[in-house]
């Protein structure tokens, strides 16, 4: 398939520090290099619908590939994560984090969440027990201004786009680093693509 086609399939990208990394597969977009600095990150944007995937199927591809659905331990992590998502310029589309609704709010990778960036009314719990991070740009304005970046408790079925993080602590380097390799995990995890 054409580059352009792979865009549309999922949109990859890779921060360290404060620093964002310009190494592209196709224009646009940047993974996590293997065995470099820690931690890193990659954004899956699936621009249809039909192509992403509810928490349990989110965090199994992160796992997959050696790390963990996303952890936002400060403030500063959380103006990256802001940036990346900045400079992916998706369309609507949350993403998933890596921790739910529960009283101790502990992350996937085990660790308890200190920093929280809930939207004003969040989170309402009940049967919305996983968190996404708002991305809904064409969105109007709520009570808590704009959809963008707060967390917000979701049903764990709904399909998102998801951002996985590369920790010193995570299995060591990303397994899949081309497009071509993470259609292989998704299709492996029975994705449909």
């Amino acid at each position: 398939p054409e580059p352009s086609t792979f865009l549309q399939v999922a949109d990859i990208f890779e921060a360290r520090g404060t620093a964002l990394s310009k190494s592209s597969l196709f224009p646009g977009q940047r993974v996590c290099k293997a065995g470099k600095g820690k931690p890193c990150y990659k954004l899956a944007y699936f621009s249809e619908l039909r192509r992403r995937l509810n928490f349990i199927e989110a965090e199994l591809a992160c796992r997959r590939d050696g790390g963990q659905l996303l952890s936002v331990e400060s403030e500063a992590e959380q103006k990256i994560i802001e940036q990346l998502i900045t400079e992916l310029r998706p369309t609507d589309g949350d993403f998933w984090i890596g921790t739910d609704c529960s009283p101790q709010y502990y992350w996937q990778d085990g660790s308890k969440s200190t920093y929280r960036n809930w939207h004003w009314d969040e989170p309402s719990c009940g049967y919305e027990v996983c968190v996404v991070m708002y991305h809904q740009p064409s969105a109007p304005p709520g009570l808590g201004g704009l959809y963008m970046f707060q967390w917000n408790d979701d049903n764990c079925e709904t399909k998102n786009n998801f951002i996985c993080k590369y920790t010193s602590g995570t299995e060591g380097k990303p397994k899949y680093s081309t497009v071509a390799d993470w259609l292989v995990l998704l299709s492996e995890a029975n994705v449909v693509v």
